[in-house]
């Protein structure tokens, strides 16, 4: 439960005022996942008070704009969200009966909190095309007030980011939950095209399995939810989208009818024009794309 105060007595939790963005959004929701917020948003802070926790402001333990606001080893300044999760996070993770806490934790801070971190202290993706890419913070800011707007929509940032947090905290989990599956198909993997019942988050598993089995597989084979099956290329690492092996160049956009006429594969209805998907109705029509792919 998060509600705003209008005394700071009557707070347990202190943020700044004015406008909001992801960080003290996303840390107001946080805190309220493991106590009932009563919030006070101030203008400042001059010192710690009591029995409340004070983020995003202050100078204080949970903010990051003072001149000795702390650093990560990879060079990243922490924002307030990055702050309260190293303290937190794994209680936090522990209360949801996680199995593998120290793994979920490392996969929040890769896929969720130090994109926070990087835009809340100036570090922004690139983007040299003529369009303008939003990202996650840019969602929470448009609930910002604009010009013409007398009053902010603070508890409006937070309802959209509760929905974003609880959105991101389930597929972390469940995504986790499918590590054991992955590493299980990989041990049964008999050559180089890995094949899976149900699809499964499998390509940051595959990628860091220490399965020696696991640097050979060039394709995975998982059923569509379009109906069917994909034929999906492994790429080399996580921090690349060059694939280990394209499939064929001339496949590449071309229709059903001219993949049939090519291949002699009966159901290959789809390569994707950046060659790293392929789908069709049947296990076995998926299995002789991967294998003519590897032949080629």
């Amino acid at each position: 439960m998060i509600k705003l105060v209008n005394k700071i007595e009557e707070a347990n939790a202190i943020t700044h005022a004015g406008s909001f963005h992801a960080d003290d959004i996303f840390s107001t929701i946080f805190l309220s996942k493991m106590q009932d917020i009563y919030l006070f948003r101030a203008n400042e802070v001059t010192k710690e008070i009591p029995d409340k926790i004070i983020y995003d402001i202050g100078y204080g333990e949970f903010d990051h704009h003072g001149n000795n606001a702390r650093v990560r080893e990879n060079g990243m300044k922490y924002s307030a969200f990055g702050l309260l999760f190293e303290k937190y996070g794994k209680d936090y993770l522990k209360k949801l009966e996680v199995e593998e806490v120290d793994e979920c934790y490392d996969i929040f801070l890769k896929e969720f909190i130090m994109q926070i971190d990087a835009i809340d202290n100036g570090i922004f993706p690139s983007n040299p095309k003529d369009y303008k890419i939003t990202t996650l913070s840019q969602v929470i800011e448009l609930f910002n007030k604009t010009w013409k707007e007398k009053e902010d929509s603070f508890l409006n940032g937070i309802m959209i980011g509760e929905l974003i947090f609880n959105r991101i905290e389930k597929r972390i989990i469940d995504k986790l939950n499918a590590k054991k599956l992955v590493e299980k198909a990989i041990f049964t993997c008999k050559g180089s095209t890995l094949i899976l019942n149900t699809y499964l988050p499998f390509m940051d598993f595959l990628l860091s399995s220490k399965q020696e089995k696991a640097q050979n597989i060039l394709f995975a084979i998982f059923p569509s939810n379009r109906g069917g099956y994909n034929v999906r290329a492994i790429e080399k690492n996580n921090q690349s989208h060059e694939k280990r092996l394209d499939f064929p160049k001339e496949w590449g956009g071309k229709s059903k009818e001219e993949l049939v006429k090519m291949t002699g594969i009966p159901s290959f209805h789809f390569c994707h024009t950046n060659l790293f998907l392929c789908s069709c109705e049947t296990l076995e029509d998926a299995k002789e794309i991967a294998n003519l792919a590897i032949k080629k």
